[in-house]
């Protein structure tokens, strides 16, 4: 069985995206400091891709791995 690294294990890439929703979460709280939209817009859609990773890697890109190596 190959080893994996932390960060590409599923734990690894929760924390990953723990870590850039919390970057994200500062840029937005600047953003609204400093009256900068774009601070903030960007923050918003870093929260969403951040929160989207885990969906799309179990239920999209794991699901075409499992039919590319039994079909």
């Amino acid at each position: 069985m190959e080893q994996k690294g932390f960060f590409q294990t599923k734990a690894g890439g929760l924390t990953i995206a723990f870590i850039v929703i919390m970057i994200a979460f500062v840029m937005i709280m600047a953003g609204l400091y400093t009256g900068a939209s774009v601070l903030c817009t960007v923050g918003f859609v870093l929260i969403v891709v951040a929160m989207l990773y885990s969906p799309v890697k179990v239920y999209i890109l794991d699901r075409r791995n499992k039919m590319e190596h039994h079909g």
